[in-house]
């Protein structure tokens, strides 16, 4: 029966909470491998997580490498703390992974107490094992360049024993760091943005912002979304109309301070989700200079908008970093593909880039900033697939 065998890397460092976090990770993990899971659930033990199994696709080994907060992981052959029982332990995971003409490879054997009571020492482990599978298999021993590293762990009641590790992204389970609302452009920025949230952690809600009058197909968000869904699990998407908005700071405000204006409304919107989530942060994919409304004082002038704390996760990051990560994780392709955003629509050729704070509430004083009508749709997204689609309207803050 195969098992897996997770190692967890940041959470080892976690004091006394630390188990809040473990019970966190085993939640995320069982969400993905319940069709498959033994009876028994996921066991923790000294920094790493098991779980039984009745089958492992390479399906169920892609979406395990993409959760949050797991270090690496691997399919491991399990037996009772006996050297005997090791050793043909051993034998049967170089088999299942390298096949039957294994002779002449190269190996070595890697062992690790995490229990010291036990009784056989790690030299001891090492010798013992790899002379065994030397003679069974006729394998080369070497050390430092070793085609099959066979890697022994001795827990607290059995042995795990498996030949390759599969990386994880690392970082913290999702919803260990609370939540927040990302202001989702759907541009190149903000999924990346996202994505960085997640992976420390934060369940993230997303709230894209568009105009009814040049925004009416959203396959690019969804699509989006759903590639997000596949690092976090369950996604909330909010699609949320401010044409009415638009159309009166177009009547109002002077072309170059639209871009200020535009953004500061958007930051209202995202707060009324986040009050309604009870979320406890925005999240924008600024990077300081990038673009006109990201120069240092722009950014003052428009995060105030909100008594929620705005978390920039990209601030020092330079595109090229950024589109890197972007490729990484999926998103960049998609956020390439065409489509109008909101912030472009009539915004003057040379935007203000030192907004005056006092120039802003002058501005905003002729504009119904609340009140207004949030004809919302909401889209579920879960490990990649579409779930379901809903409208609702935004209550007020």
């Amino acid at each position: 029966m195969p098992k897996l065998l997770f190692h967890l890397g940041e959470l080892s460092l976690k004091g006394k909470n630390r188990s809040v976090f473990e019970r966190r990770m085993a939640q995320n993990i069982k969400r993905v491998i319940l069709p498959v899971i033994k009876p028994g659930g996921i066991h923790r033990e000294h920094g790493r997580m098991t779980a039984d199994v009745e089958s492992v696709s390479d399906e169920l080994i892609n979406l395990l490498s993409l959760i949050p907060g797991i270090r690496n992981f691997s399919v491991a052959e399990s037996c009772e703390l006996d050297l005997a029982a090791m050793q043909e332990a051993a034998k049967a995971a170089v088999l299942a992974d390298f096949g039957p003409d294994v002779e002449g490879k190269r190996f070595r054997v890697t062992a690790k107490r995490s229990d010291k009571r036990f009784p056989i020492k790690t030299p001891e482990l090492n010798f013992e094992i790899g002379g065994f599978l030397k003679n069974q298999l006729n394998l080369l021993v070497n050390l430092n360049n070793p085609e099959i590293d066979v890697r022994i762990e001795i827990g607290l009641k059995e042995a795990y024993i498996y030949t390759r590790k599969i990386a994880g992204i690392g970082g913290l389970p999702v919803g260990s760091s609370g939540r927040g609302v990302v202001l989702f452009s759907g541009g190149i920025d903000s999924p990346v943005a996202a994505y960085t949230m997640i992976k420390r952690g934060m369940e993230v809600v997303l709230v894209h912002l568009y105009n009814s009058t040049i925004n009416r197909d959203f396959v690019k968000i969804r699509d989006l979304a759903r590639q997000l869904s596949l690092y976090q699990g369950r996604v909330k998407l909010y699609l949320i109309d401010l044409e009415e908005f638009q159309r009166h700071a177009i009547a109002n405000v002077s072309a170059e301070y639209r871009m200020i204006i535009y953004k500061r409304q958007m930051i209202r919107s995202a707060a009324k989700i986040a009050h309604l989530e009870k979320a406890q942060a925005l999240v924008t994919g600024d990077s300081l200079g990038q673009v006109a409304s990201q120069t240092l004082a722009n950014i003052h002038a428009i995060y105030d908008a909100s008594d929620l704390p705005l978390l920039p996760p990209l601030i020092g990051m330079d595109k090229e970093e950024i589109i890197a990560l972007g490729r990484r994780i999926g998103t960049y392709e998609i956020s390439i593909e065409e489509y109008c955003d909101i912030c472009s629509f009539l915004i003057a050729k040379h935007p203000e880039t030192h907004g005056s704070r006092d120039r802003v509430a002058e501005l905003e004083s002729l504009l119904p900033l609340e009140g207004l009508e949030y004809p919302t749709r909401t889209i579920w997204f879960n490990g990649g697939h579409e779930q379901g689609d809903e409208r609702e309207q935004v209550p007020p803050a």
